[in-house]
């Protein structure tokens, strides 16, 4: 059965992963060395299931002929709305209409205030403007695309602020999400400042909204982010607890017409699942809800079933029930721990005497055996590994699974109807909450074992060493189990060679965040936006970047200008990265900044670096842009910021050759105010790259400018269209670009609009 499941597993990952395809004729080969034909057919049926159910979603994809256009459609909204600075973000699942026969789920935003306060369970009739889910392609970071289609949203717009907007019908009083809105409301009024507020309303109903940054912050540094999130641990927590008080105090007359086992897992498992209800029924929570039910169910049915079936049972019936459940992080890290355990336990013998007593032997091997064991896991999905995690979760989590939840969910669950009782026992669960705060703070100031992101084959490599490291004591050479581990931390990224130039221009949407590297230097040229809702791409997709590539420190850090879309993200990074320089045409946004101005030039490692501009301040923003030239050996790059066609000239007459460059990134993201026929000619690219959003509101690029471009043979790509784009520049020439595969859950034009020549 085992293997079994495990053969469905693969072949749903087999769908997820961007293998070409004829390597699926190897397949039969390594089956039929194994002589089991049946794995075979298990791997068939778990990629078949897969494509089904992905056919399925992909079938309620927003029409292309309304992409852009303004549409009125009746819906619902489906969980808790978000209130941000600039506005409202919901979950809206429209009606079948005549436009859109199959719809998915929407993710809209509604900037303003509404006309009435919005609730879950709401019928509304909207007029909105939409796009199809679309997401940064990057190569490390946040894939928002990913994220999108996970949760079943295929379309993603905006609330058209003059147009009429009706509230067709009240959510019902037993809406789920309207309780859980207005649960949120009593806490949020109870709690009030409380520093801890936002942890305790995401303990009780599964929203991190209320968590602010810097908390996020810590948590993720001292690895207790998963306690903040109603997932497998505290669902199955709770679980235990009530099964435990059920069995002890069930009155044993009723055990006659119902047995105590029965009663207590039947009641177990419908706290967990009022549990999951209460946190929205995500993705995560049905997945705990499922395992729940597959040990609750052999208790039911008397089954004693070895735990290692137990939980090929649980594997096999989520992955039915949700296929690209896969595709998230916490499925590795939920199934991931509880193997270890079944791992540690099956392996390692209690031992006689212990200086710290049964349970304390218990807790040490279980917390060695998960830090030992998540620890490749974890340096994959995240990137870094907290130095103090083992210390901070023996003492977290005992203390919020035990302390902190149960106080939160009993105050949750009579604060509407015992106000003042409900009231303390949140209170209670704040306040021991904030002592143990205290402690995980202290340790956060430890940081984090960063590492660079290692290929999937180390880590692979790495499990089969801590599967050794973790046999039974007096097993023969277990020390082998760490030559195993040694590719993770030896096996480096690539990195450009002494007098090559590696250009990467990130997808950030509409802005631009551009990374050279030399074979000992960094420079980022531009951070991308942040935006009203706290999303910010220096923290999503510039800093996940450099830190993938093994790379602490920027050398320069140079922001071009102080428009959004080019500084936005600064500050992220000045926060998680070491800098040692700032150059920017606006000194006074950032401390310890330089004036970046026309002559000054550096040299790393036989490569150029030239600022061509500004000589002076101009009053329009654009024109203060800072100009980057970059030349080597194999070839040059020209960055010129959002430059417009008065500096386009003012170049041309001071540089009317040295303005030759082999890369150009489009200024002003192919504006029609820039790329003039002069400038294009005195530059004489061969490529140009233009960083756009896409389907953004400005229409960058205009289709003249690209024209333009095209007219001369030039190689053109957009990031909206290909993602991340990377060239390599050596003795050799130019490297062919390096892309980013997209996946099927990345919405791209068609192959022939993705590159223009």
């Amino acid at each position: 059965m085992r293997l079994g499941v495990l053969a469905f597993l693969f072949g749903i990952l087999f769908c997820q992963t961007p293998i070409p395809v004829w390597t699926i004729l190897f397949l039969p080969v390594v089956f039929l060395v194994w002589r089991a034909y049946r794995l075979l057919f298990l791997f068939a049926l778990g990629l078949l299931w897969t494509v089904w159910r992905v056919d399925m979603i992909l079938a309620q994809k927003l029409p292309k002929h309304l992409e852009g256009q303004e549409i009125t459609l009746n819906g619902q909204f489906i969980n808790l709305p978000e209130q941000h600075p600039c506005g409202w973000q919901f979950h809206f699942a429209p009606t079948p209409s005549k436009e859109w026969l199959n719809p998915g789920h929407l993710r809209l935003s509604w900037y303003g205030t509404p006309p009435q306060t919005l609730y879950p369970g709401q019928y509304w009739q909207l007029t909105v403007r939409l796009k199809q889910a679309h997401g940064m392609l990057n190569p490390w970071g946040f894939d928002y695309a990913k994220w999108l289609f996970k949760n079943r949203i295929l379309a993603t717009g905006y609330v058209r602020p003059k147009a009429e907007q009706r509230l067709l019908k009240q959510a019902s009083p037993f809406n789920i999400n309207n309780i859980r809105y207005h649960l949120a409301q009593e806490i949020k009024k109870t709690l009030e400042d409380l520093p801890t507020k936002g942890i305790i309303l995401a303990l009780a109903l599964g929203t991190k909204q209320g968590i602010p940054q810097e908390q996020k912050k810590i948590l993720q540094q001292t690895g207790t982010a998963h306690l903040v999130a109603i997932s497998g641990l505290h669902i199955g927590i709770i679980a235990g607890l009530v099964f435990w008080i059920a069995r002890r105090f069930y009155i044993n007359k009723m055990a006659l017409w119902l047995p105590t086992p029965i009663f207590s897992a039947l009641l177990s498992f419908s706290a967990a699942f009022a549990y999951a209800l209460l946190a929205g029924f995500s993705l995560s929570t049905q997945r705990a809800v499922i395992m729940v039910a597959v040990v609750m169910s052999g208790i039911v049915f008397a089954r004693n079933v070895a735990i290692s079936h137990i939980l090929a049972l649980a594997l096999l019936l989520v992955l039915l029930w949700d296929p690209l459940s896969v595709l998230s992080g916490g499925f590795w890290l939920s199934f991931g721990a509880v193997t270890i355990i079944i791992y540690v336990f099956k392996n390692k013998p209690e031992p006689k005497r212990s200086p710290l007593g049964k349970w304390g032997m218990a807790v040490f091997r279980i917390q060695w055996g998960l830090s030992l064991g998540m620890f490749p896991i974890l340096l994959f999905i995240f990137g870094y590994v907290p130095l103090f995690s083992p210390l901070a979760n023996v003492i977290a989590i005992p203390w919020i699974s035990f302390v902190v939840v149960p106080l939160t969910l009993l105050g949750t669950a009579i604060i509407s109807f015992l106000p003042s009782l409900g009231s303390s026992l949140l209170h209670m669960a704040a306040y021991t909450l904030e002592a143990l705060w205290v402690f995980i703070e202290s340790l956060a100031k430890s940081g984090v074992w960063q590492l660079a992101t290692p290929p999937l084959w180390t880590i692979i490599v790495a499990m089969i060493g801590v599967a050794i490291l973790l046999l039974p004591r007096g097993f023969p050479a277990r020390w082998l189990g760490i030559i195993w581990l040694l590719p993770v931390f030896f096996i480096s990224p690539p990195h450009p060679e002494r007098g090559e130039v590696w250009l990467s221009l990130l997808d950030v949407g509409q802005g631009l965040a551009a990374i050279i590297r030399t074979e000992n230097y960094v420079l980022v040229y531009d951070t991308g936006p942040k935006y009203c809702n706290g999303f910010n791409t220096g923290e999503a997709v510039v800093v996940p970047f450099l830190r993938a590539k093994g790379i602490q420190q920027i050398d320069k850090l140079l922001i071009s200008h102080a428009d959004n879309d080019h500084s936005g993200g600064a500050q992220s990074i000045l926060d998680n990265l070491s800098v040692d320089e700032i150059l920017t045409s606006r000194p006074q946004l950032f401390k310890n900044s330089r004036l970046c101005q026309l002559g000054q030039h550096w040299r790393w490692d036989e490569v150029d670096f030239q600022i061509l501009h500004p000589n002076y301040i101009t009053q329009k923003t654009n024109n203060q842009s800072c100009v980057l030239k970059v030349t080597t050996g194999g070839g040059g790059i020209l960055l010129p910021g959002d430059i417009e066609k008065t500096v386009e000239y003012q170049l041309i007459r001071r540089y009317p050759k040295e303005l030759k460059a082999d890369i150009l990134i489009a200024p002003h993201h192919g504006s029609g105010t820039s790329s003039t026929k002069s400038f294009i000619e005195a530059v004489q690219p061969t490529i140009v790259l233009f960083s756009t959003g896409y389907r953004n509101r400005f229409g960058h690029p205009k289709k003249s400018i690209v024209q333009r471009y095209r007219q001369r043979d030039i190689k053109i790509w957009n990031t909206a269209q290909v993602g991340a784009i990377e060239f390599q520049l050596s003795a050799h020439g130019i490297s062919a670009p390096i892309l980013v595969k997209p996946r099927y859950w990345h919405f791209l034009p068609d192959s022939d609009a993705r590159q223009s020549r």
